[in-house]
């Protein structure tokens, strides 16, 4: 790759991580959101599967764009059905031998099942709260649960919005409150479902 590319890709890069990433003093890090922040920023909120992932230059062939086009399969805040289908175009993503990657993205892999946070139209949804906004659906073989799991990192640093009095915002001060555990998913649709009761005043 030539000098000006890799200029040109270092440049984008850190433009759309000053785009999307919390305003805070280092790229890695994310503010983290607890389950009721994260239902109320959502214009939808849908257990989904993976119907495919591509990756593309964009038209100035400056930034690498990942389109995710998802098939939904439970809704659980919004007025999307479960024959719906929901496209997300986010930054980042492989063309060729060229990888561009945003710490702290969501990553999406064709065939998956997921829990997914979103805003926007869904011809044109975004991940609320970046690599928070997707969690992992699996059938647990022993229960027979589906279960949720908790958001990947996406080697970002997660913290909360306010530190500590007289404490420096870093990722050792305080830890994340999105929870870190297994949730059975009938129990997690029944805690959304209530908390999006709430936000719209039903």
């Amino acid at each position: 790759m030539s000098l000006k590319l890799r200029l040109r890709l270092a440049l984008g890069l850190s433009v759309v991580l000053a785009a999307v990433v919390a305003p805070i003093a280092h790229a890695s890090l994310v503010i983290a959101l607890d389950l009721p922040t994260m239902v109320e920023r959502a214009d939808h909120v849908a257990v989904v599967d993976v119907a495919g992932v591509s990756a593309a230059w964009d038209p100035d062939h400056a930034h690498i764009l990942t389109t995710i086009d998802l098939s939904v399969v439970d809704v659980w805040k919004g007025p999307m059905t479960p024959t719906s289908h929901v496209r997300i175009v986010q930054p980042g993503g492989t063309v060729g031998d060229i990888q561009m990657t945003v710490f702290g993205m969501s990553r999406f892999s064709p065939g998956e099942r997921a829990l997914v946070f979103l805003r926007g139209a869904p011809e044109a949804a975004s991940v609320v709260g970046m690599a928070q906004g997707k969690r992992l659906v699996r059938r647990d073989v022993a229960t027979g649960r589906w279960m949720v799991h908790a958001p990947e990192p996406a080697g970002a640093s997660f913290v909360r919005a306010t530190p500590k009095p007289a404490q420096p915002l870093s990722t050792t001060a305080t830890p994340p409150i999105f929870e870190t555990r297994l949730r059975a998913l009938d129990e997690l649709r029944a805690e959304v479902r209530g908390l999006a009761g709430k936000a719209t005043g039903r």
